[in-house]
Protein backbone atom coordinates (compact mmCIF):
# COMPACT_ATOMS: atom_id res chain seq x y z
CA UNK A 1 0.00 0.00 0.00
CA UNK A 2 1.31 3.24 -1.01
CA UNK A 3 0.56 6.48 0.56
CA UNK A 4 0.03 9.91 -1.20
CA UNK A 5 1.64 12.82 -0.19
CA UNK A 6 0.67 16.11 -1.52
CA UNK A 7 3.54 18.32 -2.03
CA UNK A 8 2.12 21.71 0.33
CA UNK A 9 2.66 19.33 3.46
CA UNK A 10 6.47 19.11 4.15
CA UNK A 11 7.88 15.85 5.75
CA UNK A 12 8.71 16.44 9.42
CA UNK A 13 11.55 13.84 10.85
CA UNK A 14 10.62 12.94 14.19
CA UNK A 15 13.24 12.95 16.82
CA UNK A 16 14.36 9.96 18.89
CA UNK A 17 14.54 11.75 22.26
CA UNK A 18 11.46 14.80 22.57
CA UNK A 19 12.68 18.11 22.93
CA UNK A 20 13.55 18.91 26.90
CA UNK A 21 11.22 20.53 29.20
CA UNK A 22 13.34 23.98 28.20
CA UNK A 23 12.37 24.06 24.54
CA UNK A 24 8.93 23.46 25.51
CA UNK A 25 9.23 26.55 27.71
CA UNK A 26 10.92 29.14 25.42
CA UNK A 27 8.00 27.61 22.87
CA UNK A 28 4.84 28.27 25.80
CA UNK A 29 6.48 31.45 27.04
CA UNK A 30 8.70 32.82 24.37
CA UNK A 31 11.70 35.31 25.21
CA UNK A 32 12.18 38.38 23.54
CA UNK A 33 13.20 38.85 20.35
CA UNK A 34 16.62 40.40 21.98
CA UNK A 35 17.28 37.56 23.18
CA UNK A 36 18.01 35.62 19.96
CA UNK A 37 20.14 38.27 18.25
CA UNK A 38 23.69 39.43 18.85
CA UNK A 39 24.20 42.52 20.79
CA UNK A 40 26.89 44.87 21.81
CA UNK A 41 28.30 45.76 24.93
CA UNK A 42 29.71 49.56 26.55
CA UNK A 43 32.30 49.03 24.93
CA UNK A 44 31.25 48.16 21.34
CA UNK A 45 32.18 44.57 21.26
CA UNK A 46 30.22 42.04 20.04
CA UNK A 47 28.53 39.42 22.05
CA UNK A 48 26.89 36.62 21.11
CA UNK A 49 22.80 35.91 21.27
CA UNK A 50 21.77 34.98 24.92
CA UNK A 51 19.52 31.75 23.47
CA UNK A 52 22.75 30.05 21.40
CA UNK A 53 22.33 29.38 17.36
CA UNK A 54 22.69 25.53 18.32
CA UNK A 55 19.52 25.82 21.53
CA UNK A 56 17.79 28.21 18.72
CA UNK A 57 17.99 25.21 15.82
CA UNK A 58 16.67 23.02 18.92
CA UNK A 59 13.32 25.18 19.51
CA UNK A 60 12.67 25.75 15.73
CA UNK A 61 12.80 22.09 15.62
CA UNK A 62 10.30 21.36 17.86
CA UNK A 63 8.24 23.90 16.36
CA UNK A 64 8.25 22.24 13.35
CA UNK A 65 7.22 19.05 14.75
CA UNK A 66 4.26 21.30 16.33
CA UNK A 67 3.32 22.61 13.66
CA UNK A 68 4.08 26.20 15.09
CA UNK A 69 5.33 29.44 12.75
CA UNK A 70 8.60 29.36 14.76
CA UNK A 71 9.02 33.37 13.09
CA UNK A 72 5.45 34.47 14.60
CA UNK A 73 4.74 32.80 17.40
CA UNK A 74 8.50 32.40 19.56
CA UNK A 75 10.29 34.94 17.61
CA UNK A 76 12.97 33.54 16.48
CA UNK A 77 14.76 35.15 13.24
CA UNK A 78 14.93 33.60 9.64
CA UNK A 79 17.11 30.68 9.22
CA UNK A 80 19.08 32.61 6.94
CA UNK A 81 20.05 35.58 9.08
CA UNK A 82 20.55 32.93 11.98
CA UNK A 83 23.33 31.53 9.75
CA UNK A 84 24.89 34.63 9.21
CA UNK A 85 27.28 35.77 11.25
CA UNK A 86 29.37 38.76 11.83
CA UNK A 87 32.72 37.50 10.67
CA UNK A 88 31.35 37.26 7.34
CA UNK A 89 30.06 40.21 7.21
CA UNK A 90 32.77 42.78 8.31
CA UNK A 91 36.39 42.06 8.07
CA UNK A 92 38.57 42.39 10.81
CA UNK A 93 42.13 42.15 9.72
CA UNK A 94 44.17 44.01 7.08
CA UNK A 95 44.41 40.39 5.46
CA UNK A 96 41.03 39.29 5.34
CA UNK A 97 40.16 43.08 4.53
CA UNK A 98 41.83 42.23 1.23
CA UNK A 99 41.05 39.21 1.10
CA UNK A 100 37.29 40.19 1.01
CA UNK A 101 37.90 42.75 -1.59
CA UNK A 102 39.91 40.85 -4.10
CA UNK A 103 36.89 38.38 -3.73
CA UNK A 104 34.70 40.95 -4.57
CA UNK A 105 36.76 41.98 -7.58
CA UNK A 106 36.32 37.86 -9.15
CA UNK A 107 32.87 38.22 -8.47
CA UNK A 108 32.25 41.75 -10.24
CA UNK A 109 34.49 40.61 -13.28
CA UNK A 110 32.84 36.51 -13.40
CA UNK A 111 29.35 39.00 -13.41
CA UNK A 112 30.39 40.76 -16.64
CA UNK A 113 32.24 37.85 -18.07
CA UNK A 114 29.18 37.14 -20.34
CA UNK A 115 29.65 40.15 -22.24
CA UNK A 116 33.12 40.33 -22.71
CA UNK A 117 32.93 36.63 -24.33
CA UNK A 118 30.24 37.97 -26.46
CA UNK A 119 32.01 40.92 -27.65
CA UNK A 120 35.31 38.91 -28.20
CA UNK A 121 33.92 36.58 -30.28
CA UNK A 122 32.36 39.62 -32.31
CA UNK A 123 35.54 41.07 -32.56
CA UNK A 124 36.74 37.58 -33.82
CA UNK A 125 34.12 36.98 -36.23
CA UNK A 126 35.09 40.03 -38.14
CA UNK A 127 38.51 40.05 -38.25
CA UNK A 128 38.29 36.63 -39.65
CA UNK A 129 35.79 38.25 -42.13
CA UNK A 130 38.77 41.33 -42.94
CA UNK A 131 41.23 38.72 -43.48
CA UNK A 132 39.17 36.71 -45.94
CA UNK A 133 39.94 38.24 -49.77
CA UNK A 134 37.52 39.90 -51.54
CA UNK A 135 38.82 37.87 -55.55
CA UNK A 136 39.03 34.00 -54.57
CA UNK A 137 42.27 33.67 -56.43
Amino acid sequence: MTRIVSAATPLVRLPKVMPSNWVLKQIAFPPPKSHFEPSCDAKGRRLPPRISPADQDRIRLACRIAGIDAEAVVGLPPVAAARLSQKQLIPTSKRALEKFLRQQKIADNMAKMPERIAAWKEERRKAKAAAVPDMPF
